[in-house]
């Protein structure tokens, strides 16, 4: 989901560049670097997820000039690092993809608060919703956390770069017509593939998976005492 820079005003992409580096720093100053540092799996994960990551990103569908929809796995990211290492590693992507020509630098700010920053909050807050008010179930875990909730960033970060864009070049109708339409069939594919990630590594690797407990999401039942 990458705006091209003719689509943004000047007022728009510095204001999205100031919100994107005070997310960025925020991110870097509360995320448990300690702990992380001290776990090299968990780095090589974060490293493999990136490289996945970048590859999904660089495949894209054109809906329209201008406008254009891939995955974006902000969901299983946020979910298995936390939405401070989702973040930063969003822009570590989009600096790559920016350096080999496949996303505009004068657009960085608005590509990263769309594509990184919003899916991810989203995915944090909405995990700690289901987690308080849900039973710490595994299937409320990956059907309503992962599967719903990836559906939804979806959404909003699409939501948020029309937003950014529909009042600087599109007619409305025809963003209507064109983009929010596609929208909901995306983000069930969305869904779809952030599910399946995070299906497999809860199965063979929880470790991974920082936002999982499997001595909270499956343990057994209590039995009632007669």
């Amino acid at each position: 989901m990458f705006i091209e820079q003719e689509l943004l005003s000047a007022g728009t992409r510095i204001v999205t560049t100031v919100i994107s580096l005070a997310s960025l720093t925020v991110a870097a100053t509360t995320a448990p670097w300690r702990s992380w540092l001290l776990e090299p799996e968990r780095q090589r994960v974060w490293l493999a997820s990136l490289l996945l990551l970048f590859a999904i990103w660089s495949m894209k569908a054109g809906v329209t000039p201008g406008l254009s929809v891939h995955f974006l796995m902000m969901t299983a990211l946020t979910l298995m690092h936390g939405w401070q290492f989702a973040s930063i590693g969003a822009a570590l992507i989009l600096l790559a993809m920016s350096l080999t020509g496949q996303a505009d630098w004068a657009s960085f700010g608005a590509n990263l608060l769309c594509a990184g920053v919003v899916p991810a909050l989203f995915t944090a807050w909405f995990h700690e919703l289901i987690h308080d008010r849900l039973p710490h179930n595994y299937f409320i875990y990956f059907f309503l956390t992962t599967f719903l909730g990836s559906a939804l960033a979806f959404n909003l970060a699409g939501l948020a770069r029309l937003a950014l864009v529909q009042a600087n070049a599109f007619p409305a109708g025809r963003v209507v017509a064109e983009y929010i339409v596609i929208l909901p069939l995306m983000s069930f594919g969305e869904g779809v593939v952030n599910g399946m990630v995070i299906a497999m590594a809860v199965v063979y690797r929880p470790r991974w998976v920082m936002s999982f407990d499997d001595r909270l999401y499956l343990r057994p039942p209590r039995r009632s005492e007669d």
